[in-house]
């Protein structure tokens, strides 16, 4: 992948503004065995800050990080900052925490980058134009991608695979330029994207190529807008099992989900458990997940909030639009699924999102979401997306029901 060109959204911002909460979220780094080696011969020891018995933990498969009983990594110091990274250099860091929060995926000649929001510095949009950071983003890849990353295929736009990688990437294309189009709220867009896919399905035209499949892909997304010019008055209400599923799911990416977590796990399944019954019944009151997500009636979670406002339909935009460009939502970084379900699942997340967004506010004891409820939901979704164990069938089932955009269009009202 040596002259693989390097492609970044170039609608994103992000530089590390130091806040350390890669360091503090309690999640397991992996480490390579290379890693691991380094860290044993950088010969830490206790007048380090650092017990060399607790710095790294060995795993059936992987080793990682240690943790403290905060949920901290071992290696932060009291100030906020990697030990290691201070003594020896960035270089001398897992590669897990050099990459974060760059995702980077092999699209045939190109790589593809983007970023994971569950950084607060990228959820922002603050820092340098990511477009003006491929040098160091490739000085990574070379690292991090296999050799033979560039013949890895596509995956199906549907089912049926064997699209070169030019083809597959019109769907892409045409996706990201749905999701581009102005003066629309995320909600719609994301109905006008399973509308034309759904086009596509029906008419077995995911083995399209060539110029020509522009033109068709161009003609399905244009009458898509003009079938679904807004979203509806007066919403069809999900199905019962619609709502449940959606319930659980925001269940599954609001739970703390930490190394310290784990190592009470007993008590942190019955926990989550008891949690569970609660979402099923949406009956009385949520129970307490974290700080921010406190105890409040579902009731009060499930009437309308209104419209979003500007700042938070673009973060939406951006989001999205960034799973989209560096292909997060299908293939090799969504459990090698197909670029439909991935979609399907992906539009998922914006009833999820909005959710979890109206329980801050009304913890918060307000009736209107702002921005930073949205800024905030966003980063607790993309902490747990791609990791949270994915069921296909689940995808499906919603699909069938029209649950996914019955949801999308429930929660944008």
């Amino acid at each position: 992948m040596k002259s693989a060109s390097v492609e970044l959204p170039a609608i994103q911002n992000w530089s590390c503004h130091g806040c350390s909460d890669c360091c503090r979220g309690g999640m397991a780094i992996p480490l390579l065995p290379e890693d691991r080696s380094r860290i044993e011969k950088q010969n830490w020891t206790d007048a380090d800050g650092i017990d060399p018995a607790q710095m790294i933990v060995a795993g059936l498969t992987q080793s990682r990080l240690g943790h403290r009983a905060d949920g901290a990594c071992v290696f932060l110091d009291s100030k906020g900052r990697c030990r290691i990274h201070a003594k020896f250099g960035e270089a001398a860091k897992p590669l897990a925490c050099r990459l974060y929060p760059l995702v980077i995926h092999p699209a045939g000649k190109k790589l593809l980058v983007g970023l994971r929001f569950s950084c607060p510095s990228a959820a922002a949009n603050q820092g340098r134009p990511l477009a003006e950071q491929g040098t160091d983003a490739q000085k990574l890849a070379r690292i991090f991608l296999p050799e033979d990353a560039a013949t890895f295929p596509p995956p199906p736009v549907v089912a049926v695979p064997g699209l070169a990688w030019p083809d597959f990437l019109r769907f892409v294309h045409w996706l990201d330029f749905t999701l581009a189009a102005e003066n629309a709220p995320v909600a719609l867009k994301l109905l006008r994207g399973l509308h034309w896919l759904g086009g596509v399905e029906r008419g077995s035209l995911d083995q399209i190529s060539g110029e020509s499949a522009d033109e068709i892909l161009e003609a399905l997304v244009k009458n898509s807008a003009e079938k679904t010019s807004s979203l509806p008055k007066v919403s069809e209400k999900p199905s019962g099992f619609g709502r449940l599923f959606l319930r659980l799911l925001v269940l599954e990416h609001a739970r703390p989900a930490t190394v310290a977590d784990q190592a009470v796990r007993s008590s942190h399944r019955w926990k989550m458990l008891a949690a569970a019954l609660r979402f099923m019944r949406s009956s009385g009151t949520t129970p307490a997940l974290r700080e921010e997500l406190r105890s409040v009636k579902f009731a009060d979670i499930e009437k309308s909030f209104g419209a979003l406002s500007p700042a938070s339909e673009a973060l939406l935009t951006r989001y999205f639009r960034v799973k989209i460009q560096s292909l997060q939502f299908c293939g090799r970084a969504f459990f090698n699924r197909p670029l439909l379900e991935g979609f399907q699942n992906l539009v998922l997340l914006y009833p999820i999102i909005l959710w979890l967004a109206r329980w801050l506010a009304v913890s918060a004891g307000r009736a209107t979401v702002s921005e930073a409820d949205v800024l905030r939901a966003v980063s607790l979704v993309d902490h747990q997306y791609s990791y949270v164990p994915y069921l296909s069938w689940r995808t499906r089932l919603l699909h069938q029901r029209d649950d996914i955009a019955k949801l999308c269009a429930w929660y944008a009202r």
